[in-house]
């Protein structure tokens, strides 16, 4: 009986852990089949929800998202050499770094990663 409660718990504080913190800007780097970027990433995080900015040389826009524990996915609709294009990425945090993989309509699958840029104090 003492198990299946303490089993329980660990369930329940799984489910119930909270999201990786992903707020701030991060540098971040991706390959795909046709083209590579070094976009900077600025999230805002509340709770499980994301939004923020994509600055790559196409400019900056919105990105909106979510994370769940380490789980990160976001996506960003841009215009890129005159044409609307929306770009997926997936990834998972590791502290002060994410991987994953991106999909950018019209350019391919590929991967990405990012650094947190620290904050000065």
């Amino acid at each position: 009986m003492i198990r299946n409660v303490v089993a329980l718990a660990f369930a329940l504080a799984s489910v119930l852990a909270d999201p990786a913190n992903v707020a701030g800007k991060w540098n971040a780097a991706m390959q795909l089949e046709t083209i590579t970027g070094h976009p900077v990433l600025t999230f805002k995080q509340d709770g499980e929800k994301l939004t923020g900015t994509y600055e790559g040389r196409y400019g900056a826009f919105d990105l909106k998202g979510t994370i769940k524990d380490k789980k990160i996915e976001f996506t960003v609709t841009m215009v890129a050499e005159g044409s609307q294009t929306q770009g997926y990425f997936a990834g998972t945090v590791d502290g002060d770094a994410i991987r994953g993989t991106v999909e950018f309509e019209g350019a391919g699958e590929g991967t990405w990663t990012a650094e947190r840029v620290p904050v000065k104090k």
